[in-house]
């Protein structure tokens, strides 16, 4: 499980096996808090880091993480026709 200071702004990433040409298609990711499914406006956009999703997390993010929370990180690629969803790993807030 990755730990990550409340404190600190940074990214996210979230490693996943795929065809080689999946950085083509968008990807958006959802970090919540364990337990929790992601609903429409949970979702934000993210990034391809080879074949890495990534996405700032933090105070200066659009993504804040509460100290001592444990959260799901949730990925969404739009493979038309296929939307995948994974969720790749933990994130625990420190």
């Amino acid at each position: 499980m990755l730990q990550i200071p409340s404190l600190s702004t940074e990214y996210v990433h979230a490693p996943i096996d795929g065809p080689a040409n999946m950085t083509g298609f968008t990807v958006e990711m959802a970090i919540l808090p364990e337990g929790q499914d992601p609903a429409g406006g949970d979702w934000k956009s993210a990034q391809w880091d080879g074949t890495d999703a990534i996405v700032m997390v933090g105070p200066s993010a659009t993504i804040p993480l509460t100290k001592g929370v444990t959260y799901e990180v949730w990925v969404r690629i739009t493979a038309t026709p296929e939307i995948p969803v994974l969720r790749p790993g933990f994130v625990h807030a420190s």
